[in-house]
């Protein structure tokens, strides 16, 4: 991630007040009682690890991706705002992520990417939150 800090004013994204805009440039994995006016693209999967380790691996997984700055947080609620730019035209998308406790031995997430730019986005951010999800399996599990 770069270290360019915190940007202010950007606040963590309430899922439960998540309401999607319908266009083809966004894409959400959520567990389904977390969002009240959204219905998630795809399920969220339960990891066997508390919700620090969950929290530990994505930022783990986040870290490594290209052209990506954290914006903003809510450590108590464990949830993240990142921009991360396009390679040519640095167009800028957001991505949005909780880390939820289900027990203490079990934990989910809600992971939000969406364009700031445009209505069609070619399916990047499909892409980007199922890459991320299959690098944090790996993370997981190692």
């Amino acid at each position: 991630m770069a270290k360019k800090g915190i940007k202010t004013g950007v606040a963590a994204l309430d899922f439960r007040r998540l309401k999607l805009k319908g266009s083809p440039n966004e894409y959400l994995v959520a567990p389904d009682e977390i969002c009240d006016n959204a219905v998630p693209h795809c399920p969220a999967d339960v990891y066997d690890v508390p919700a620090s380790e969950l929290r530990d691996a994505i930022m783990h997984v986040v870290s490594r991706q290209p052209r990506i700055e954290l914006a903003g947080m809510d450590e108590a609620r464990m949830a993240f705002e990142f921009v991360q730019y396009s390679s040519v035209l640095n167009f800028k998308d957001m991505i949005s992520i909780q880390v939820i406790e289900v027990d203490a031995s079990n934990s989910t997430l809600a992971i939000y990417s969406r364009s700031k730019t445009g209505y069609y986005d070619f399916g990047v951010n499909r892409k980007r939150v199922e890459s991320w999800l299959e690098e944090l399996e790996g993370e997981i599990i190692h």
